[in-house]
């Protein structure tokens, strides 16, 4: 039989496998909802093209089979349109809050929609119904995580993933960016510096 012991350390050992795991998600999303070059993108962009081209609101499963796009899961592909309709506010929006970083395009199309679903300035006039949610999705068994109240500080490593993201969004090479940074820590010191003495 094993003992407590092992079995805690084999436990902890698991946790840091998960959280390695889940940040490698979160870099790995991230650089992709950046990317024009992403699978999602462009198979966003194909079905924008086809709608245009065909003329319609949604592509039936024959259109699916017309452009040989059929074997794909319906939901990547809704998320897919959905990420290349959005694509500038949705890159805006993650540059506005660089700590919000998601392990899936679902769960950031549920935060991104969730952030900026419509407020209701009066709910005086608000009119109760009473609806019927059988046809409703349920969300048994997903871990919606809802965003901290309380942010954490971002690391090193955070950071420096952000400016990579910017450099490589704004075409700036390392090297540029490592001169001007290395510029930028100069006038830091030189005003600690100055402060100092005076």
């Amino acid at each position: 039989m094993t003992n407590i012991s092992t079995l805690q350390s084999i436990g902890s050992n698991l946790t840091k496998t998960y959280h390695k795991e889940q940040k490698s998600l979160r870099t790995k999303t991230t650089k992709m909802v950046f990317s024009t070059e992403s699978f999602e993108y462009q198979l966003g962009s194909l079905q924008s093209q086809i709608l245009t081209i065909e003329n319609v609101k949604i592509i039936s499963k024959a259109l699916a089979l017309k452009y040989g796009i059929n074997s794909i899961d319906k939901r990547r592909k809704s998320e897919a349109l959905w990420l290349f309709s959005n694509h500038s506010n949705i890159v805006t929006w993650l540059r506005q809050n660089p700590k919000k970083r998601f392990t899936s395009l679902s769960a950031l199309q549920k935060a991104y929609n969730f952030a900026n679903k419509p407020k209701q300035e009066d709910t005086s006039e608000e009119i109760l119904q009473i609806e019927d949610k059988s046809s409703e999705q349920s969300d048994v068994g997903q871990s919606a995580k809802e965003e901290p109240k309380v942010q954490k500080k971002l690391t090193a490593s955070d950071i420096a993933f952000e400016a990579v993201l910017a450099l490589d969004t704004n075409g700036i090479s390392k090297e540029e960016f490592l001169v001007a940074l290395k510029e930028q820590l100069e006038l830091i010191e030189e005003n600690i510096q100055l402060d100092e003495v005076a």
